[in-house]
């Protein structure tokens, strides 16, 4: 089976048509964070309920905006956040879209031929918040303090792609699609097929994204900010 795993979309649908368009696959796995930022959540909304990923998992901003609560964010996106929630995404997701918010757990175990995966969008300690550039040992660890154990564990939140092996664990932060971090500003996303993992990028039309910034953002510190931020690959 071949699994196409992707996480932090942020409104940005030309980055995920664009990786949907170029890859063949089996399953999604979606690791979270499909609003804010970007310029069309309602319609990645829309794609990711038509291709039904076989997991969906809550980010910290689908959660910010299904419960009307803070999203968390770092400082220096932390007022771009707020005011995108706030100016785009809620005028743009119906109280159907926020109910389907609403639904998505924080966490998902599978067992798939015998194996254990665990998926969270932050770390397994902090579903929603907790940050892991590189994996951490003392985030497998529960609400109570619980160890939590996995053959394989999958996160993003960061927006930084990172695979490795931790004792006998696999770990696996695809990246994010539609919200650069890293200085490079294509979408980023894993495929999974057979045991075997790869990172990848893939180039989209970065100038339809910014065309839509530019008049869903009234804001011009922000929208400048957004502007930027999608052709650097950087905050």
């Amino acid at each position: 089976m071949k699994v196409l795993v992707i996480s932090d979309v942020h409104g940005n649908s030309y980055a995920l048509k664009a990786i949907l368009d170029a890859e063949n696959y089996d399953a999604v796995w979606f690791l979270g964070d499909l609003t804010d930022y970007g310029p069309d959540p309602h319609v990645v909304l829309d794609i990711l309920r038509e291709i039904k990923p076989e997991v969906w998992i809550s980010g910290n901003h689908d959660y910010a905006n299904a419960f009307d609560v803070d999203c968390g964010c770092g400082k220096r996106t932390h007022e771009l956040s707020v005011y995108t929630r706030e100016n785009v995404t809620k005028k743009l997701l119906s109280k159907e879209d926020l109910a389907f918010l609403k639904s998505l757990p924080l966490k998902r175990e599978l067992r798939i031929e015998g194996y254990s995966y665990y998926f969270v969008h932050g770390c397994p300690a902090d579903p929603l918040y907790g940050y892991m550039f590189d994996f951490r040992p003392e985030c497998m660890r529960n609400e109570i303090g619980g160890k939590i154990s996995a053959d394989y564990l999958f996160f993003g939140h960061t927006h930084f792609p990172v695979l490795g092996r931790y004792k006998e664990m696999i770990y696996l932060n695809p990246g994010r699609v539609g919200q650069p971090r890293d200085g490079d500003p294509r979408g980023a996303y894993a495929i999974y097929e057979n045991g075997n993992f790869e990172l990848k990028r893939m180039r989209y039309p970065i100038e339809k994204t910014i065309e839509k910034i530019r008049v869903t953002v009234k804001n011009e510190r922000f929208r400048d900010m957004l502007v930027g931020i999608l052709k650097s690959g950087k905050v």
